[in-house]
């Protein structure tokens, strides 16, 4: 007999709905967290207050992190490529992260083949875009704990544990000294948690994420981030990474802010309200909290924009975020094809205008009104920079 085809199973996720429960506590925290007050009074020359005066109030720039990542190589592009991957970025993004640009291996290996001054000069042009245009820069990383990946460190530690930390070390205090300051944070351990041979297990205990926090600190004031993924997509490092902050904190060597990496795919579409519940339980550590590499792997485009929508919102609607950071943007150059925001030639993919629509429309503030008899205007705005006029 004939078997009928079985249609697959389409992929959603728990909290989609327009009328899901969490919306609503979202929608209350972002007006009491996000925004604030904004009060123009207009006076004339003899200080006077000037009844009826026309007043608009425009938002310029968020305080909240709305970023993505630069690719060195991608950053570097000529032709139209090239220019499209640098204004799309200025014209979006406030934050950076420099995809691959203080990876260690990005540092010893440069230095082997003598052309490392070349590689300082594409970081040093790359920071001076991102300054120039008021982007805050993430360095990632300090020190990156799997050491699994042979081509991510200089040699096999696990064979010569003895220099393990003289070789970091070092190499923290070039990266410092490279910084000079310039960056807004950094990534000091990323994958604390890892998998594998790590940092931990070849130098015999933890300690070591205490050493390197303590030894950065004592050499920058720049704040020093711990990041680690899978635990809010899949949560396998929930439990561990929750641990290991406690554990710093109680050596003495807490982190500055702790970091998610948000890599999701149809299979780990995690429930908006179960987000919620971890971010208040990290909360507790009363750090501040960032979502540092975001994505949405899947060719269903309304689910990705969807869910954009809802880890972007449950996320900005949590007191202790600061930022939400995609990892990538454009197909042509994301680790991950399916998760970009824009398509290989540009054009723009439903998740990338719901980015727009979020950051652009719905948490934006541009208002008109007029000054009442005492000559002063209010309105609640966004937090941020503001252009004010009045006629």
């Amino acid at each position: 007999a004939a078997t009928a085809a079985v249609k697959p199973k389409s992929v959603t996720y728990a909290g989609r709905s327009a009328d899901a429960v969490w919306r609503k506590g979202a929608a209350e925290r972002i007006e009491k967290h996000r925004k604030a007050p904004i009060v123009v009074k207009v006076a004339d020359a003899q200080g006077s207050p000037v009844p009826g005066a026309v007043i608009r109030v425009r938002q310029l720039r968020h305080s909240f992190g709305f970023g993505n990542i630069l690719n060195p190589n991608a950053f570097l592009l000529g032709g139209s490529d090239g220019e499209n991957y640098r204004r799309i970025f200025a014209e979006h993004f406030n934050r950076a992260t420099f995809e691959s640009g203080f990876r260690w291996q990005n540092w010893f290996l440069p230095a082997r083949r003598g052309s490392l001054d070349r590689w300082k000069k594409q970081l040093d042009k790359m920071i001076g875009f991102c300054q120039s245009r008021d982007i805050a820069i993430r360095g990632h990383y300090l020190s990156w704990a799997p050491l699994t990946r042979e081509s991510y460190k200089p040699r096999d530690y696990s064979k010569h544990p003895d220099k393990l930390w003289p070789e970091l070390s070092a190499h923290i205090d070039e990266m410092l000294a490279f910084d000079r300051g310039r960056l807004a944070e950094w990534d000091a351990i990323n994958h604390i948690i890892g998998w594998g041979q790590t940092m931990a297990s070849v130098s015999g205990s933890n300690e070591i994420y205490a050493k390197i926090i303590r030894h950065a600190r004592a050499k920058t004031k720049t704040p020093l981030w711990v990041n680690e993924g899978a635990v809010l997509p899949g949560g396998r490092q929930l439990e561990p990474y929750h641990k290991i902050i406690g554990d710093l904190i109680k050596n003495k060597a807490a982190p500055d802010g702790i970091g998610f990496m948000g890599h999701f795919k149809d299979s780990t579409l995690r429930p908006i309200a179960e987000l919620k519940t971890i971010y208040d339980r990290f909360a507790k550590f009363g750090l501040p909290l960032q979502l540092t590499e975001f994505d949405i792997d899947t060719r269903d485009e309304q689910l990705q924009a969807d869910y954009l929508r809802d880890v972007m919102t449950v996320s900005f609607s949590h007191p202790s975020f600061n930022a939400i950071v995609m990892w990538g943007f454009w197909e042509g150059r994301h680790w991950r094809p399916d998760g970009a925001l824009w398509r290989k030639d540009w054009s723009i993919k439903p998740c990338g205008k719901m980015w727009k629509e979020l950051v652009y429309k719905t948490w934006r503030t541009d208002a008109t009104g007029k000054t009442d008899a005492k000559g002063a205007f209010t309105k609640r705005g966004f937090l941020g920079k503001y252009a004010v006029t009045v006629s």
